[in-house]
């Protein structure tokens, strides 16, 4: 069973989540979590869905892979992307059990 699920996600909207870089381990930003839905993908096979988050415009982080934490999940690595000056996308895809 995987931790990091749409539902678990979209009961955290207006919460916070550390982020880490996965090479050092150091704390890098904190980002907001302001939307999640349904992705493009949604199969008999596959199902996706997107994280939207929002962070410190003078802390804009590169696409890259990040380690979040939160007390709900842990620590979870994530493939993050910037797409405006404070905003950032994580999209999860995954075959289905």
């Amino acid at each position: 069973m995987e931790i990091v699920t749409h539902e678990l996600m979209h009961s955290l909207v207006g919460q916070k989540v550390d982020v880490f870089s996965v090479q050092n381990e150091q704390q890098v930003g904190e980002l907001e979590i302001f939307n999640v839905e349904n992705g493009r993908i949604d199969t008999e096979e596959f199902s996706s869905f997107s994280i939207s988050l929002r962070g410190d415009p003078n802390n804009q982080l590169p696409q890259d892979n990040y380690l979040f934490k939160h007390s709900t999940f842990g620590e979870y690595p994530m493939f993050m992307s910037i797409y405006d000056v404070d905003k950032y996308q994580i999209v999860i895809s995954r075959k289905r059990n």
